[in-house]
């Protein structure tokens, strides 16, 4: 008995002398305030055509903001006939934009970047190539999608390259999906007074357009023709929100070069295809942007030149038979008594409800709902109809 309460003391002792050895230790990359400068976006080589640049600085993990813009810079093209075009970030949020330009696509072009610490950067002069045009995007309902058993709706591109030069391809989309409010009120308030909605003003009808998120690829290299065939571009679950009215998407394709094809899959890769036991280890992203000021600093994006092709679809709820998302709303009704001479005056405490609708015949009571039940874009969005909206 004594031998086996000796024993249980000296294996508690050995385990807090285990855990009192252990400290915790912080890699110095994850200490260091490294915030390196962050590039995205392209010369832009078609007709009247404006180019757009992100600049923005990496995140460490021990962050805590979202976005680190970078504001203040000089950002130019400079052609190899020695033209230059400034942008400029007209927002303040480190989009940095170019007027329309007609560049001349027999010249060579580069992005020159002077930060406001003063440290510039230069990429690689960069051949235009002509985006050769999209044959079509199309989708289908899948009955039975392998990944989920259940249906989805997938959206794919198809093209080709008639001169058989282009062989790299990488595209984008912003969608677009139409949303409602759960209730349609055609009262609004202001200054204390309520107020019908003027005719075509809605709270009750959104849309809501945002960008592709994932690298999308394709390459034809291996193929006797330039041909992309079926390349998918998105995937739907079975009853997502953005298919319960109509959806739009529009996709745009830019061709490019054998280096910038492997920049992107690289990034690709490291950003998409990790986790998993068998996936790729994670491998360092080199791009064609380069420190002048001081040459080992850092820099993440690569620069292409290139004109873009775009085609647009829509698919509306009517051809996805039994598709409709059912999100659950808090959504309670409070009754409000009105002064019966001043009905339109609207003074209810709770900032958070708004005007729904009226109720009685004699005795008129105002029915209130809360703001995120009655105003759409609470759901995100506006409440303008897009002018290509069927």
């Amino acid at each position: 008995m004594v031998r086996m309460r000796m024993k249980y003391i000296l294996i508690l002792f050995l385990a807090m002398t285990i855990s009192t050895c252990r400290k915790p230790y912080n890699p110095p990359a994850i200490k260091a305030s490294n915030h390196y400068l962050a590039i995205d976006g392209f010369i832009n080589t078609g007709s009247s055509a404006s180019s757009s640049f992100i600049l923005t600085r990496s995140r460490n993990l021990t962050d805590t903001v979202t976005n680190i813009p970078e504001l203040g810079a000089q950002v130019f093209i400079q052609g190899s006939n020695g033209s230059s075009y400034p942008l400029v970030d007209t927002a303040s949020d480190g989009v940095y934009l170019s007027p329309p330009l007609n560049l001349d696509i027999t010249q060579n072009y580069q992005l020159a970047v002077t930060t406001s610490d003063g440290n510039k950067y230069l990429s690689d002069f960069v051949a235009p190539k002509i985006s050769p045009p999209i044959d079509s995007v199309t989708w289908e309902l899948l009955l039975n999608d392998p990944t989920t058993g259940a249906q989805a709706v997938r959206i794919y591109v198809n093209g080709h390259d008639p001169t058989n030069s282009t062989h790299y391809y990488r595209w984008d989309y912003l969608e677009t999906y139409e949303h409602l409010s759960v209730f349609d009120s055609p009262w609004g308030v202001a200054d204390g007074l309520i107020y019908p909605l003027p005719v075509g003003v809605s709270t009750h009808t959104c849309w809501t357009t945002s960008h592709s998120d994932d690298i999308l690829l394709g390459s034809s290299v291996a193929l006797s023709k330039d041909v992309i065939s079926h390349a998918q571009l998105a995937n739907f679950p079975q009853n997502d929100p953005r298919m319960d009215i109509e959806y739009s998407i529009l996709v745009r394709q830019y061709p490019l070069t054998p280096d910038a094809y492997n920049y992107w899959s690289t990034v690709q890769k490291n950003s998409q295809s990790l986790g998993g036991l068998f996936d790729l280890q994670p491998s360092q992203t080199t791009g064609n942007i380069h420190g002048v000021t001081n040459t080992k600093d850092p820099v993440l994006g690569y620069i292409s030149a290139s004109s873009v092709q775009e085609q647009r679809i829509f698919i509306s709820n009517k051809s996805l038979p039994g598709w409709q998302s059912n999100p659950e709303y808090s959504c309670p009704l409070r009754e409000v008594a009105l002064d019966q001479l001043n009905l339109l005056v609207y003074n209810y405490s709770d900032t958070s409800y708004a005007p729904y609708h009226f109720e009685g015949d004699f005795i008129i009571s105002l029915v209130v709902a809360p703001k995120t039940c009655l105003y759409c874009t609470y759901q995100g969005g506006v409440n303008v109809k897009p002018s290509y909206w069927p």
